[in-house]
């Protein structure tokens, strides 16, 4: 009996010794569900495993920041530029009916001409919104993989501290002298 309490001790105690568990909540920590303060989350990652972790936790919470910055302003220049290029062709397919109507008056030559200038009204706002939509979409493809990247590198500092931690396992089972209650760590 005292074995078996001996070893419930000690599996409790080292339970509760590590069982802190590590999170990521963006870029932020969080160790066993509470926000970790700034100095803390500094002083936790100056020693994973006896690894200095602050530098690429920096570099890659800078790299998913600016990813996502990029995803950001590309989806907003890409949705404006489209905006904006549609804007152009209405303008441009309005401008080349009300050019031909009012031209029509003038005979089938005037109003031809009328019909060419009102197309030519939109060209302006299409290429500029073509440019932007293009430029918004070459932002979203560089944010996208810059994220997803440098997220799992900050998972990648998370895993390597909850792994990095002794873990103990009391089991019940045949030993090597017979029956009973294992404690591993």
């Amino acid at each position: 009996m005292r074995r078996f309490l001996l070893s419930l001790t000690l599996v409790l105690l080292s339970s509760v010794a590590w069982g802190q568990y590590l999170q990521r909540a963006g870029t932020k920590l969080k160790l066993d569900g509470e926000k970790l303060s700034p100095e803390a989350q500094t002083a936790l990652l100056a020693d994973i495993g006896g690894i200095d972790c602050n530098a690429a936790w920096n570099k890659a919470k800078t790299g998913r920041n600016a990813g996502m910055g990029l995803i950001i302003g590309g989806g907003v220049a890409a949705l404006g530029g489209s905006a904006t290029f549609l804007l152009g062709a209405t303008t441009s397919v309005f401008g080349a009916a009300i050019g031909g109507i009012a031209g029509s008056i003038g005979g089938q030559e005037t109003a031809q001409q009328a019909a060419n200038e009102g197309a030519k009204a939109g060209e302006p706002y299409m290429t500029a919104g073509l440019v932007s939509a293009g430029l918004g979409l070459a932002a979203l493809g560089v944010g996208i993989p810059m994220t997803i990247i440098n997220s799992k590198k900050l998972g990648g500092i998370v895993d390597s501290y909850n792994s990095a931690k002794p873990s103990a396992q009391l089991t019940l089972g045949t030993t090597a002298s017979g029956f009973g209650l294992t404690v591993s760590f």
